[in-house]
């Protein structure tokens, strides 16, 4: 049976509640003041939109364009100038490689580790041979899949003062946190260049600085991973608020569905029963780090995960039977509008 793709791709998704349910009250009003300003982009292969409050608000998120595409120049798997192409693609190690390349790596790793490799920044190779990553999707056999296996093994990876070094073979992919990195990035250039208040919607990615300019709470949609609008929102300010879910992309055969997560330790797309992952922590980097990793880990897994580092993270977890699990601190901030079939608070 013909393989094919489908996707999902998180346009104003995640921003729902405030980009679109103000869109009519807003062509009403006078255009932005040069205290505001709203910029849309594509880069890291998404939509970008970035709204900000401040003095030469324009100004600011023009700079941040910028760095959003000095980070993709640098973090590409595509781009042969990029500096992972390059450490990819290298006949000797270790590779030299730019500082924030260096940092996001040892990251990823150190991630890699505390997640027991559900986070795993290696797992290009595998990821290949699916057709993720040339849009090809096909079955490999458990024996090709076995083989790929040992190059996917992070432990491999040694991060020094002369560069990276990797197995022969090996590549890595930085793509599970470069977005949430890129917010991080965007909030301090806003805050350097006096904006007061800020969202980001990065491909589904969000990210708040401060609250809105009236002082009230963001009101952030939480994507719906079965079809529709929004499930409902969050409320939040000076927070990063992250989805990762398999109806993002995937591919079909035979009645089954090939999600682009990946559990390393087998080789082959996650099947656990959840639909979608979000997490709400201070760092953006962090929470999209984490919506992979817990995703893999399954919901027991990401409970463990949670009751161990309560105080770094809240979650909401959406399972394949249209239910959902979140943390006892989102009780106050979260409203679902979509019709849940159970909600368990977890404590």
């Amino acid at each position: 049976m013909k393989l094919f793709i489908a996707k999902k791709y998180l346009t104003f998704t995640l921003a729902a509640l405030f980009f679109i349910s103000c869109s009519k009250e807003e062509t009403a009003k006078p255009a932005p003041s040069p205290s505001e300003n709203v910029k849309s982009f594509e880069a890291m292969n998404t939509f970008m939109t970035i709204k900000s409050y401040g003095p030469n608000a324009s100004e600011a998120n023009d700079s941040a364009e910028v760095l959003v595409q000095q980070l993709e120049s640098l973090l590409s798997t595509t781009r042969d100038s990029s500096h992972i192409y390059k450490l990819n693609h290298s006949e000797r190690y270790p590779v030299q490689v730019n500082a924030k390349v260096k940092k996001l790596a040892d990251f990823s790793l150190e991630m890699a580790k505390e997640t027991d490799g559900a986070l795993n920044p290696v797992l290009y190779p595998i990821v290949h041979a699916w057709g993720f990553t040339t849009e090809n999707y096909r079955l490999p056999s458990d024996s090709e899949i076995q083989n790929i296996l040992p190059l996917t093994d992070y432990n491999q990876v040694k991060i020094s003062e002369t560069g990276i070094f990797m197995k022969p073979g090996m590549m890595m992919d930085l793509g599970a946190v470069g977005k949430g990195y890129a917010g991080d990035q965007i909030i301090a250039l806003l805050k350097s260049k006096g904006m007061t208040s800020a969202i980001l919607d990065l491909g589904g990615n969000v990210q708040t600085l401060g609250c809105k300019k009236d002082g009230k709470k963001w009101k952030v949609g939480i994507t719906n991973p079965w079809d529709g609008p929004p499930i409902g929102g969050i409320e939040v300010c000076d927070m990063a608020v992250i989805t990762s879910g398999g109806y993002e992309r995937f591919f079909e055969k035979e009645g089954n569905r090939y999600i682009h997560i990946f559990d390393g330790k087998k080789g082959k797309p996650v099947e656990n029963g959840l639909s979608a992952v979000t997490i709400i922590a201070k760092s953006g980097l962090y929470a999209d780090a984490l919506s992979t990793a817990l995703f893999v880990m399954g919901e027991d897994g990401a409970i463990e995960f949670w009751k161990k580092n309560r105080n770094k993270f809240q979650m909401l977890l959406l399972r394949e039977n249209k239910s959902a699990i979140y943390t006892k601190e989102l009780e106050s901030v979260i409203k679902f509008t979509y019709n849940i079939n159970n909600r368990i608070v977890i404590d």
